[in-house]
């Protein structure tokens, strides 16, 4: 099955350099912007964090490794992006019962524009600098395994292990207790109550 990217090459040359929540907002408009019918909120929300098979954010790989931070998000900061640019009226909501995001006329002079996209969002983007997982099979496992722990400790995911501590995990290929030990944001308490089902989540066991 053939990728489609959903940025063209145009615009990922402007973005590629600028301010991130600016990127990530002309990312997402020219993602609508492909959908004349529309698109919902879920399945932009897997295309942008790089879990729908059939998208790519580009096809250059210098882009991709840029917009890898989308897949630290969770899917309610995504959603939580989306909201933020249909409260700037860049993008709307058709058929509430059944809703759909299409771009307005001012989304699509915002993607024309060299302004700023103000979106307002709640929570911090990763930082350029955080590393992303080299080995996105592993990160998934992990996290979904850390969720798990999470709700049958009745506690938040990030009380059990933070995205990026997973992310080190797998970028490290930590296979020891001891090398556990040794990542930021873990801790002997954790690694106690946590880290047999973490490294056996991490190698597929």
């Amino acid at each position: 099955m053939s990728l489609k990217a959903i940025g063209d090459e145009e615009l990922l040359d402007y973005v590629v350099e600028k301010d991130f929540e600016d990127t990530v907002s002309r990312i997402i408009l020219s993602a609508v912007g492909q959908f004349p019918e529309g698109i919902g909120k879920v399945k932009l929300s897997r295309l942008l964090r790089a879990k729908d098979p059939g998208f790519v954010i580009s096809s250059r790989p210098d882009v991709r490794d840029m917009f890898g931070r989308l897949r630290l998000l969770d899917p309610d900061q995504v959603l939580d992006f989306m909201e933020s640019l249909v409260r700037l009226s860049l993008l709307d909501i058709e058929d509430p019962e059944f809703p759909r995001l299409v771009i307005t006329n001012k989304g699509e002079k915002a993607l024309c524009s060299s302004k700023l996209i103000p979106a307002m969002i709640p929570w911090p983007l990763p930082s350029k600098d955080v590393p992303i997982p080299v080995d996105e099979d592993a990160y998934d496992r992990l996290k979904a395994v850390r969720n798990r722990l999470a709700r049958e400790s009745a506690l938040p995911p990030y009380c059990v292990a933070s995205n990026l501590t997973l992310v080190e995990m797998v970028n490290r290929d930590v296979s020891t207790i001891e090398e556990l030990i040794t990542i930021p944001g873990i801790g002997p308490g954790r690694v106690e109550r946590y880290g047999m089902p973490l490294l056996s989540a991490l190698h597929g066991i």
